[in-house]
């Protein structure tokens, strides 16, 4: 089994454990692993699939036990900390480019941070109040993941794009929202067609009608085939 998706998925159940007054994090978090690790052999997974669907079981059932941050290490946990008036903001680290544009396109900020060094990722989406999107297991061992400060949803690169959206969704309690560009992150502004008509497909504009454009980089967006496939996999994955 893959060390480094092990140890994320560790140190996830360990603070899960604390979430809902584990008496032994670490003996809990073990067991879990241990069960992925049979699930995988004996389903014929892979490793990071078989803890995925531990994960997933499990905070489910943190969610339902979950009775409040007192007591608990770290405060309140991820879901609890957002809702639709307040929903999470995200900074990616570069290997998850491709989950930021399909965070967006379920309705979510999500930037990165070309210019910032790796190792600075952290303290940059403490510093700006974002959720930071990552990779890297060794994250979740920093302080301010483990004292709360910070929030961190952690994806192993071993999952495919729509396990790590339906992981990061669940983790976080996400519902679809206005999608935004999946360039940029700008919102989508309702556009008159005859506004942008030099613009638009002529074969397009025999049939559409309803038209959005990005208010930070312009480009020109509507409701066409592709964008029900892309609508079709986030109801699959952040509606499901």
């Amino acid at each position: 089994m893959d060390g480094r998706i092990e140890h994320g998925f560790r140190a996830r159940f360990r603070v899960l454990a604390q979430w809902i007054g584990g008496e032994d994090v670490d003996v809990e978090a073990r067991r879990l692993v241990n069960e992925a690790r049979a699930t995988a052999a004996s389903e014929g997974i892979s490793p990071a699939q078989a803890l995925a669907a531990v994960w997933l079981r499990e905070l489910a059932g943190a969610k339902r036990a979950w009775i409040g941050p007192a007591g608990r290490a770290g405060g309140a946990p991820p879901w609890a900390r957002f809702d639709e008036a307040n929903p999470p903001r995200f900074l990616c680290d570069p290997s998850l480019g491709g989950l930021a544009r399909w965070l967006r396109a379920a309705g979510y900020e999500a930037r990165l941070a070309p210019g910032v060094p790796g190792h600075r990722l952290p303290d940059e989406a403490l510093r700006r109040g974002l959720v930071l999107l990552t990779s890297e297991a060794e994250v979740l061992d920093r302080r301010i993941v483990a004292d709360g400060s910070l929030v961190v949803a952690w994806v192993p690169s071993a999952l495919t794009m729509a396990e790590q959206l339906h992981v990061v969704a669940v983790d976080l309690g996400l519902t679809l929202r206005e999608p935004r560009c999946m360039a940029c992150g700008g919102g989508l502004v309702p556009t008159a067609k005859e506004a942008v008509r030099s613009r638009i497909p002529p074969k397009t504009a025999l049939w559409q009608d309803e038209y959005f454009v990005c208010a930070e980089c312009d480009r020109l967006f509507w409701r066409g085939t592709h964008w029900e496939r892309i609508a079709a996999t986030l109801r699959r994955t952040v509606a499901a």
